[in-house]
């Protein structure tokens, strides 16, 4: 009898964990825990003067590049299920309930873009939609919403030789890699990170340094933000902050034997990640790909310039 009830309690336990895990923690509101900074208002008649901006970078949905397994195998479409069902939960309950007025999205959003076929991508595209509930333009009916490109996406500079179709479909899905916008009184660059550091004879990275050179000589009517996926360089082992988790990413940069192209690297280069503070001057900078938190301060000509990852 003991034994009867002992399996019973453990089936009970085991059954409200699971639904704790898959349901009720999703339903718990974030906003008990969670809040927008407490801004006032710049003016007597309480008129709100800012907007709320919400920041996602590298989702990086599993593919057949993840784990190596089969297209259409009934591994990968459990795995793909149950991945993506997570990061809809997460992000209806972690981020909706906020009511941003933008979404910024940083890169990496499909776990290996440059080598997915053209209906791969499509179907992947797909799915992001649906994850983020987005329309299918990729977009929302009250929320504007920005993209820029990561390396998951359309590779480094070896993959834009082999594979120069990759920049086609982004552009075709996403829109221009190099833009800049305003929201509210704050003007907003992004920068296609993965054109930075190659080749500067190459077209890509030509285009890159031609906006980033076109923007510097406008004149500065707002403060600016400098997006981009991956992080400005900084010297190894710079302490990330209080909520990091994971060991601190030193720089490391991998290049082809044959044609010295560049196929990965955590940071932008020193002497780019100087060019570009001292060419678009912001005063903040957003950046993905490290897959954890961390705040540092770069100091260039024009004073401290903050950098959130």
């Amino acid at each position: 009898m003991k034994q009867l009830e002992l399996t019973v309690l453990l089936c009970v336990a085991w059954a409200l964990i699971l639904l704790y895990g898959e349901m009720f923690a999703y339903w718990v509101p974030s906003l008990f825990t969670c809040s927008w900074p407490h801004l006032r208002t710049s003016s007597s008649n309480s008129t709100v003067d800012y907007l709320k901006v919400a920041v996602i970078a590298d989702p990086q949905l599993m593919d057949k590049t993840s784990l190596h397994l089969p297209p259409e195998s009934l591994a990968l479409q459990i795995a793909e299920f149950y991945t993506d069902l997570y990061m809809q939960r997460a992000f209806f309950a972690s981020v909706l309930p906020f009511a941003p007025d933008v979404i910024l999205f940083l890169g990496d959003y499909f776990d290996g873009g440059p080598y997915l076929t053209d209906e791969e991508w499509k179907k992947s595209f797909s799915r992001f939609r649906h994850i983020f509930g987005l329309n299918e333009q990729g977009e929302y009916t009250e929320m504007q919403v920005y993209y820029i490109p990561g390396n998951h996406d359309i590779g480094y500079e070896y993959s834009h030789a082999q594979k120069p179709e990759v920049i086609r479909r982004y552009e075709e899905t996403f829109g221009v890699r190099n833009y800049r916008f305003s929201i509210g009184k704050v003007d907003f660059i992004a920068v296609d990170a993965q054109t930075v550091d190659g080749n500067r004879k190459k077209h890509l990275v030509s285009k890159t340094w031609e906006f980033v050179k076109n923007v510097s000589v406008d004149g500065e009517v707002h403060q600016r933000v400098l997006l981009m996926h991956i992080p400005l360089y900084r010297p190894d082992d710079t302490y990330c902050g209080l909520y990091r988790n994971s060991p601190i990413i030193n720089q490391r940069v991998s290049r082809t034997s044959s044609v010295n192209d560049i196929w990965y690297q955590s940071y932008v280069s020193e002497d780019s990640s100087k060019r570009l503070m001292d060419m678009i001057k912001p005063k903040l900078i957003l950046s993905g790909h490290d897959h954890d938190q961390c705040t540092i301060t770069h100091q260039s000509k024009f004073g401290p310039i903050k950098e959130v990852l």
